[in-house]
């Protein structure tokens, strides 16, 4: 059967890319014909650009001492994407290659399901387009299929028109599964469709997968760099006083995330590039303790059995993690700041024999749900 897997646009996100992957893989590895379909938003008129530019000067020469966010056009977007494209596009493989949405209805024909998710595929604010994310375009013969789809919060964000169409195409679905609890009540009871929930698809592999693909020898014993921070916001005030974090441990910090996209990016351009998917999971491996405000941070610090504890990121989607937190028994280690974190719980030692059990077991219902899914007949 082939299965095409839909996921947001993939760019310089790293868990989002390492989701994708690991859907596509672990399709494959249930012995179906699995293709990434590898999409991007449509180009934008000139005039909707023109607008957009003049904002953004706008904003540069009379509004410099605003702290405000300062986002990258479609050629900044690719060029700072340069080295985290490159795995998108060699190893996620087969692929539909990097296609517009528009696109998808098209290619969707030689398919014979589609299986929309991971990640935030379900927030209103991050989807380029919720009805075609609910697979809106889909003939009746298509097989259509949710795998931990994400809402990214715990209240409901659809309008009443997106409620009422999203809906009744979730009700075509063979199976829907979703990332957190809570959008199991919600998809319930504003669309009365029964979810279940699935563990993220980066979950169904182990750290020894991910090294593989990365080229990366196994090192023993792993560690040794010291505190890997891997935040996506350092500029908050929440994410203040790292360094007395790292005092406590008694490690060295160490980043690879690039500087933060600012309108000085025409000076010094290579300062804003990503570094490769292959330098993140290194730094995973090479890191004794990870400090985190990603989901996906903490997923792979699970993964990877390293030490961590994550501060909560209320604007990205917080029950992300609560739901996460919650399902490995780790509520202590989630902070709302910096400030807030409990110093007993840095040297806390973690139960990997107990956190790896719970990972197994997910990650054994994960592979029935999607075997399961894909061995239902269409609607």
């Amino acid at each position: 059967m082939k299965v095409g897997i839909l996921t947001l646009p993939l760019w310089h996100n790293y868990g989002g890319i390492l989701q994708a992957y690991a859907l596509r893989l672990a399709v494959e590895e249930l012995g179906h014909e699995a293709i990434f379909i590898d999409v991007k938003r449509d180009t934008a008129s000139l005039k909707k650009r023109g607008i957009s530019e003049a904002k953004r000067w706008m904003k540069t020469k009379f509004l410099p001492t605003l702290d405000r966010p300062y986002y990258p056009n479609k050629k900044e977007v690719e060029d700072i994407s340069f080295t985290t494209r490159k795995f998108v596009e060699e190893k996620i493989k087969p692929s539909s290659g990097h296609i517009v949405l528009s696109a998808i209805p098209k290619f969707a024909k030689r398919l014979d399901a589609i299986i929309v998710g991971s990640d935030q595929v379900w927030r209103p604010e991050y989807c380029p387009d919720l009805e075609l994310y609910f697979l809106g375009f889909a003939k009746k013969r298509l097989k259509k299929i949710s795998y931990a789809a994400s809402l990214g919060t715990d209240d409901w964000r659809f309008n009443t028109k997106e409620t009422a169409r999203c809906g009744s195409l979730l009700h075509q679905f063979q199976a829907v599964s979703v990332r957190e609890e809570s959008a199991i009540g919600l998809i319930r009871q504003n669309m009365d469709v029964e979810a279940v929930q699935s563990c993220d698809p980066t979950l169904l592999f182990n750290a020894q997968d991910y090294l593989n693909v990365a080229d990366i020898q196994p090192t023993a014993p792993p560690g040794g760099r010291g505190v890997f921070c891997y935040i996506l916001d350092p500029k908050e005030p929440r994410m203040q006083g790292l360094p007395k974090i790292a005092s406590k441990l008694n490690y060295e910090l160490f980043f690879i995330m690039p500087k933060v996209f600012d309108k000085d990016y025409s000076k010094s351009s290579d300062e804003y590039v990503f570094p490769a998917v292959e330098d993140w999971i290194k730094a995973l491996q090479e890191s004794d303790f990870i400090i985190t405000d990603s989901f996906h941070g903490c997923v792979f610090s699970i993964i990877f059995n390293k030490p961590f504890i994550a501060i909560a990121n209320t604007v990205r989607g917080r029950t992300r993690f609560e739901s996460l937190f919650k399902l490995f028994g780790l509520d202590d280690r989630l902070f709302d700041s910096v400030a807030d974190i409990d110093p007993e719980v840095l040297n806390k030692p973690l139960d990997w024999k107990k956190i790896n059990e719970i990972r197994e077991n997910e990650k054994k219902k994960g592979f029935q749900f999607l075997m399961n899914s894909l061995d239902i007949g269409p609607k």
